[in-house]
């Protein structure tokens, strides 16, 4: 039998709720809020990722209800920019992440040894 190399995989989402099945910020939205502020448009954003305008705008929205603040600016028709929380959160929840998958892998290393 082939040995296949195994891994760990988390997955990062952060809630002001206690209840698990409200929305949460997590690799989707952050993917999406990194397009807005590639593009400066959530329209350009949803397109960009193949996700309808509406479903980027009610994810974002219904986020952001859960969070308690806003992650973007809307500007109409001149578009969209990360509001200053929302940039600070996306900065903060991908180093957040990052160190996460870091302290994760070592554990895993040493738990898992011997597989």
């Amino acid at each position: 039998m082939l040995r296949k190399k195994l891994r760990p995989q988390i997955k990062i989402m952060i809630s002001a709720s206690s209840d698990e099945s409200a929305p949460s910020f997590s690799k989707g939205a952050a993917a999406l809020l990194d397009q807005v502020k590639e593009t400066g448009s959530l329209n350009k954003a949803a397109k960009n990722m193949h996700m309808a305008y509406s479903k980027a705008w009610t994810l974002l929205k219904r986020v952001e209800d859960t969070l308690g603040f806003k992650l973007i600016e809307r500007n109409g028709v001149y578009g969209s920019c990360l509001s200053e929380k929302g940039e600070e959160f996306l900065e903060l929840y991908k180093k957040f992440e990052l160190e996460a998958n870091e302290q994760v892998e070592m554990m895993f290393k040493t738990m898992f040894k011997s597989f």
